[in-house]
């Protein structure tokens, strides 16, 4: 008889008889059976994967210039098709172009020379200041045993050197930055194109439909997403950069640009961005002030929420902790672009 199992049953292995007359049973040897054509697929998948990889990686650059440049077209597609209702759409293009160009250029020359200036009176300050404790009753032995003047001015060199090397980095890219541009208005003119040439390829007709809905609505809530998500910034930054100043903060544009990046994370960015807002006014004004500044920030915390809340019934929803991964993998590969063109990825995957 066999043995019974799911589908029919197997027979018994033999049994033999030892010299003690205990029988015992002889199984025959597992053999397992692979064949030619599946070797041959498995090696081929692992060097597949291995040439896709180290394409990718050196590749990654280009890629990541395309896509930074296709999320711009569809962000400012919408600015450009509104001009165009009362002006021909090459001088739309060129109109939004130059105020993007323009509003991002001036933000990024006041937080670098914000930055540059309080850097040079760092580097006047600091020294003195390490002097002055080297030189007092009660900390000078302390401070002559570390050194602490030489350390003053390495630390100073060394700040001085890292803001100006990023500024040499920045202005050195500008080649990439021109052939983004291009690649941006080549994509705003064709993607519309490339979109239904994709859609072509489908026979079936109504899954050629159902697939340009779904295409269609993802663009549209995307951008709409994005488009508000940057105005909301826009407000927290200026708000961030005026609340600074009225408290005479150093480097007041650069606070508001920490304000407006961190305020893309709903509902907790605010409160992030104004951290270091927070710490200076904390180490720099009387008590009433920093009061006054944490309340004012906390009423923008709660502004900034409520408009991030509407923003995402119209659109879609976005949560902190997917914007928070996306951007800190973001900014892992490309620094502060990589970390904003992160979360534009995320918003377009959801």
């Amino acid at each position: 008889m066999g043995t019974s199992v799911l589908y029919g049953s197997v027979p018994e292995p033999p049994r033999h008889a030892t010299p003690g007359g205990v029988a015992t049973t002889t199984r025959p040897p597992l053999k397992v059976h692979i064949a030619l054509p599946t070797v041959f697929a498995t090696f081929a998948t692992v060097a597949a994967a291995f040439v896709i990889h180290n394409v990718l990686d050196d590749a990654r650059r280009s890629l990541g210039w395309f896509f930074a440049a296709a999320v711009v077209a569809i962000v400012i597609a919408g600015p450009v098709e509104a001009l165009s209702r009362w002006m021909r759409r090459s001088v739309a293009v060129v109109v939004v172009l130059l105020a993007t160009g323009g509003v991002i250029g001036a933000v990024g020359y006041g937080a670098l020379n914000d930055l540059s200036r309080q850097l040079r009176r760092f580097e006047n300050e600091v020294p003195k200041a390490a002097r002055q404790i080297e030189a007092s009753d009660r900390f000078g032995a302390v401070a002559r045993d570390l050194d602490l003047d030489e350390r003053a001015e390495s630390v100073a060199d060394v700040l001085s050197n890292k803001l100006w090397g990023e500024a040499r980095a920045t202005a050195s890219h500008s080649g990439a930055y021109f052939a983004g541009t291009v690649l941006m208005l080549f994509l705003l003119a064709w993607l519309p194109r490339f979109v239904d040439g994709g859609l072509a390829q489908i026979e079936d007709g109504r899954r050629r439909e159902r697939l340009r809905t779904i295409v269609e609505a993802t663009l549209r809530d995307a951008r709409r997403y994005l488009q508000g998500t940057i105005a909301i910034a826009a407000v927290a930054g200026g708000t961030g950069f005026v609340v600074a100043r009225l408290a005479s903060l150093p480097a007041p544009v650069a606070l508001g640009v920490f304000v407006a990046v961190f305020s893309i994370v709903p509902y907790m960015g605010v409160a992030i961005g104004s951290l270091p807002t927070v710490l200076l006014a904390a180490a720099f004004e009387p008590s009433r002030t920093t009061i006054v500044l944490v309340a004012a920030l906390v009423g923008l915390q709660v502004g900034v929420a409520l408009a991030q809340r509407r923003l995402q019934r119209a659109t879609l929803y976005v949560g902190p902790g997917v914007t928070l991964v996306a951007g800190l993998l973001g900014f892992a590969a490309y620094n502060l672009g990589g970390a904003v063109f992160g979360i534009a990825a995320a918003v377009f995957a959801l």
